[in-house]
């Protein structure tokens, strides 16, 4: 899940791939390694998150909570990644990995 980049980022492309060295590649979205990836990766979880119905944490903005009727899902990050997903059933974290999946 990439990221969109909210400012014009320019590169050069790899000196082993072949292109016209006298053009630079605009990018659409962030790329592994760009400074501007973690942010642009977060912006874009965070719409996805929330649009499942998770808030994050008062205490914590990297710790997603969803309460439902059957119970809660908590969900924590580590600078871009998912460490941990837990919940009182697993229905519920399925689902939830499930949609997390199809967005790849």
């Amino acid at each position: 899940m990439n990221g969109y980049l909210q400012e014009e980022v320019y590169i050069t492309p790899s000196p082993c791939v072949s292109h016209d060295f006298k053009y630079v590649y605009k990018l659409k979205k962030a790329l592994y390694g760009l400074k501007q990836a973690p942010r642009a990766w977060f912006g874009k979880f965070y719409v996805v998150i929330s649009s499942l119905g998770f808030v994050y944490s008062i205490h914590d903005s990297a710790l997603f909570i969803k309460c439902t009727d059957t119970g809660q899902i908590i969900m924590s990050l580590y600078v871009d990644n998912i460490i941990i997903i837990i919940g009182d059933g697993i229905d519920g974290i399925l689902v939830l990995k499930t949609k997390l999946d199809s967005l790849k």
